[in-house]
């Protein structure tokens, strides 16, 4: 029996290490692929117009690991992520390039675009418009809603938030005087922003927008987002309804800025303000759809 046992055995060995020796892998082949594939005409477009010049990542196809899992999301179109594309450059960096010194746009300008075809909405209900990471990375959400016929739309969906994030990098390089801090010293909110403003206008208290009530930083870099983004009649018309003390420090706040603006980074606010006017203008007359490298 003993025997038996043995023999049986062995025969199972046999047949188990046989086994083994016929489905031996080669271990030359990695069975976990990290080809991102063979590139096709938007990503070589792309890099022509953002990489190369800007050293510019963006990023359409859809990678979890870029993306916020506490958010239920789903990817930018295909054709939307092509229209945002031309749109940055054509509306962003192209106004910036008119005014601001050489090289300036490579050396600070964020390094990489996430799109996202959903919109994000925090617990308080208020949506996302964009996010940043450490100045280097920009989420933008709500691309499969993109409508290039509005430009109000386009600046308050994604454009106020790259030149927002944007002014975030430049103060966090060569930081603006404290003066400004102090102009609103006692009205600044916090983390409520979302409701103080609740039956008040935060214009009477000096703030361009709600959110530009929560600290110093964020109330430097919206009044930089919104002045480039408005006109000079429609600027006039936004402060209109203000209180007479409210117009005084949103007055004396846009000093600091333009002041800042043009002494550390050489870019005069009112020239750049004029850029974006004029292309916004035209945007008609733009072929976003187009991937075709001259």
């Amino acid at each position: 029996m003993n025997r038996l046992k043995y023999l049986l055995m062995l025969v199972i060995m046999v047949f188990v290490f046989g086994a083994c020796d016929d489905d031996d892998p080669n271990t030359d082949i990695s069975v976990i692929s990290l080809e991102k594939g063979e590139k096709n005409d938007f990503d070589k477009y792309l890099e022509n117009i953002l990489t190369e010049p800007y050293n510019i990542q963006f990023l359409y196809k859809w990678e979890d690991v870029e993306s916020d899992m506490n958010y239920q999301l789903v990817p930018a179109t295909y054709e939307n992520s092509i229209k945002m594309a031309n749109l940055v450059k054509y509306l962003c960096l192209d106004s910036y390039e008119e005014v601001a010194p050489s090289d300036f746009l490579k050396k600070y300008f964020p390094k990489m675009f996430m799109m996202v075809g959903s919109a994000a909405y925090r617990n308080n209900g208020t949506m996302v418009l964009g996010t940043a990471e450490g100045g280097l990375k920009i989420t933008l959400y709500n691309i499969n809603n993109l409508d290039v016929t509005n430009v109000e739309m386009l600046y308050e969906m994604y454009f106020r938030t790259i030149f927002h994030e944007f002014s975030h990098i430049l103060h966090q390089t060569k930081d603006y005087t404290t003066d400004f801090d102090k102009i609103s010293s006692t009205d600044y909110v916090g983390g409520s922003w979302n409701d103080a403003w609740d039956g008040k206008s935060s214009l009477d208290a000096g703030f361009i927008s709600d959110y530009s009530s929560k600290e110093p930083n964020e109330d430097f870099v919206e009044l930089i987002a919104h002045y480039i983004t408005n006109t000079e009649a429609s600027w006039a018309a936004k402060l209109e309804p203000a209180s007479d003390s409210g117009k005084a420090k949103l007055t004396q706040k846009m000093t600091i800025v333009k002041s800042y603006m043009k002494e550390v980074w050489n870019i005069d606010m009112d020239e750049l303000r004029t850029a974006i006017a004029t292309r916004a203008e035209k945007l008609d007359e733009q072929d976003l759809d187009n991937i075709t490298i001259e």
